[in-house]
């Protein structure tokens, strides 16, 4: 799919621009410093200086950032650059990581080196992850690393972290698996990796910067993927990613035009895909840090899933994973009907169109071969600033219900709107349905004229954590399910669903959670069994279903397909005749039509009900005996199943 809004076209500017930066070592008594700014180099970065000294080295503080433009230009010498990311997790729960540095005394080449190299985390004075100082933003000591499971810690500026928790996932053709990461097997540039934090969790006790030094990693970055494997990458660099330029550059096909996506290249250059490397999808761990334990059968978690909603220049949309246990062997725990034990709990909402400095994530393989990180990708985004860049979220919610949280705005359906960002926000709504009165499944639907009702790269998110009893959207001529589906709108399209029951007996209740648009008409559930329509937009529907998976049974539609137009409306209120046969006592009414027939009542001229016949259905003929009413005139009201309303006074004489 190509980028719907190339018009658009975004130029990172810098507060601080250069061709080369050189520092020189210790002896010239230089460093340089940068507050919460960016610092553009369009060539190489030259540090002279050593992680243990404040000269010859670079350091970024603040959220600051480093953003180079050439991505043939290779950093060199054994100096650093030192930046910061926090740390918010507890000693017993899990974070994914990328290194924006590498170590360039234990590459394999040795000293003099030049170019991206491995990152080892440990202590080895020219690289590795380090604990701020007390006293100086500069001066800094190497992390202690401990074989014990849990980590220690005395402070911020005084702690150790486990390398019993780090590990990567690196897919090669067909194959993957976690291995440890160690002085044999270090990281390579833009691979992700596991950590678990310090502390009970206690502000601040958890919360604690962890200062990444080493050599600032630039250009073409390349990680091994497989087709339809999981790989564990990142964000590679000293700076944030636009996340939705990396995912549809690596997807879409070569030579597609990304111009006008958010990124750092001159405005003579149009980028353009790499090639569909991966799905163009990215998944983010999340996990319950209530949990207080290292042993597997105890954790409570799952991944969510990204979307860029087929644009770099969107917010993206990002759906909450579903929390459940696991056994001993990294699988579900499953109960007695076979379900995953699911928590109650949810993950975050939390934004991912950027990627900040250090976060990981994973994507999957559409090929052999490789996904790729670019300078081009690379933006000044701010966590404290922009609510689209997140590395970590701990809020975590316990749903039992499906209300309504988000109101809708007088955005028509299909449209889309710039927010304060400049980022484009499309009309999209959110479904909830609470699953067996257990556990709470998202699902949202995007609307863009571009997409198709089949798959769209980049744009319809797979549900990679897929429970036995669940809910989930179809796309046409694919079997996977999607918690995320692009389509392009109009009042008459459907979005089949996917309903799966475990249980011998299962419950669903489902509304829609939130909107930004206004409905045409409303959102409906549309049961294709029964032809029944239910509007979920203001309230919710419960319903049961036996063991079973219906793939072809429910849908979400933006019309009754069973409410009338008002030409409609009238040719049916024009077929009732009405008549009195005051020779026979009786009262007829004629449905030529066969218009189904919910209720026909009889009223007496001050507006007490007589009679009152229910679900008289098709009924062409209903004949109604009048012989112990009085003589008067009487009202007759006919309504639809459409609720279609036709009234007629009659007159009663009784002939003795």
């Amino acid at each position: 799919m190509r980028n719907f809004y190339s018009k658009l076209f975004f130029l990172l500017l810098p507060a601080i621009a250069s061709c080369q930066l050189y520092v020189g070592d210790a002896n010239t008594n230089s460093y340089v410093y940068n507050s919460g700014e960016i610092v553009f180099v369009t060539q190489d970065v030259n540090l002279q200086g050593a992680p243990d000294q404040d000269k010859g080295n670079f350091y970024l503080r603040s959220e600051g950032q480093l953003i180079q433009g050439i991505d043939n230009s290779a950093n060199e010498g054994d100096g650093t650059l030192s930046v910061y990311q926090t740390n918010t997790q507890n000693q017993w729960d899990y974070h994914y990581w990328t290194s924006p540095v590498g170590d360039p005394d234990k590459s394999a080449t040795g000293n003099g080196n030049s170019g991206n190299v491995n990152f080892y985390l440990s202590d080895d004075d020219n690289g590795g992850l380090y604990k701020t100082d007390a006293t100086s933003t500069i001066t800094a000591t190497p992390v202690n690393f401990t074989t014990n499971f849990n980590s220690s810690i005395t402070s911020q500026y005084d702690f150790s972290l486990s390398s019993y928790w780090l590990y990567k996932f690196v897919a090669t053709t067909g194959y993957g698996n976690w291995s440890k990461v160690s002085a044999s097997n270090p990281l390579g540039a833009g691979e992700g990796f596991t950590m678990k934090g310090l502390g009970n969790g206690t502000s601040p006790t958890g919360i604690v910067p962890i200062d990444f030094r080493g050599r600032p990693n630039n250009g073409t970055i390349n990680v091994v993927v497989a087709n339809e494997n999981l790989t564990l990458v990142g964000n590679p660099y000293p700076s944030a990613i636009n996340l939705s330029f990396y995912l549809l550059s690596n997807s879409l096909p070569n030579g597609s035009d990304l111009s006008g996506c958010l990124g750092t290249y001159p405005n003579t250059y149009s980028p353009e895909a790499i090639g569909p490397n991966i799905t163009g999808l990215a998944y983010f761990w999340e996990s319950d840090p209530n949990v207080k334990s290292h042993y597997i059968k105890d954790y409570e978690g799952g991944y969510g899933t990204y979307s860029p909603e087929g644009s770099c220049n969107s917010t993206g949309t990002y759906e909450q994973p579903v929390f459940i246990e696991y056994d001993n062997e990294g699988q579900p725990v499953l109960d007695i009907n076979g379900d995953p034990v699911e928590t109650g709990v949810n993950g975050s909402t939390t934004e991912r169109h950027f990627t900040p400095i250090g976060q990981g994530f994973f994507v999957e393989g559409a090929t052999d071969g490789a996904v790729t990180a670019k300078n081009e990708f690379r933006v000044f985004i701010k966590e404290s600033e922009n609510p689209y860049s997140n590395f970590k979220s701990n809020t975590t919610s316990k749903s039992n219900s499906s209300a309504n949280t988000e109101k809708k705005t007088t955005t028509r359906a299909g449209d889309f709107t710039l927010n304060e960002h400049g980022v484009i926000v499309l009309s999209k709504f959110r479904l909830k349905t609470l699953v067996n009165k257990s556990y709470t499944r998202a699902l949202t639907g995007v609307m863009l004229d571009e997409a198709t009702l089949g798959f769209d790269v980049a744009g319809d998110g797979n549900n990679v954590s897929e429970l036995p009893s669940d809910i989930n959207f179809l796309v046409n001529d694919r079997d996977d399910s999607y918690l995320i589906n692009l389509f392009p709108y109009s009042i008459d399209v459907k979005l089949p669903l996917k309903v799966s029951g475990a249980n011998e007996i299962n419950t669903y209740e489902i509304q829609v959670s939130g909107l930004n648009f206004t409905p045409d008409e409303s959102i409906y559930l549309h049961d294709k069994l029964t032809d029944e329509y239910h509007d979920i937009l203001d309230e919710s529907y419960e319903f049961e279903l036996e063991q079973g998976t219906y793939t072809d049974r429910f849908e979400i539609v933006f019309k009754d397909a069973k409410t009338l137009d008002v030409e409609e409306v009238e040719e049916v209120k024009r077929s009732f005749n009405i008549y009195q046969n005051n020779g026979r006592a009786e009262l007829t009414v004629l449905n030529p039509l066969q218009t189904e027939l919910k209720e026909v009542n009889v009223f007496d001229i001050s507006g007490r009900l007589l009679v009152s016949k229910l679900n008289e259905g098709t009924s062409e003929k209903v004949i109604i005996p009048s012989n112990a009413w009085s003589d008067g005139v009487y009202i007759v009201r006919v309504t639809t199943r459409d609720n279609i309303e036709y009234t007629k006074k009659v007159s009663v004489r009784n002939i003795k």
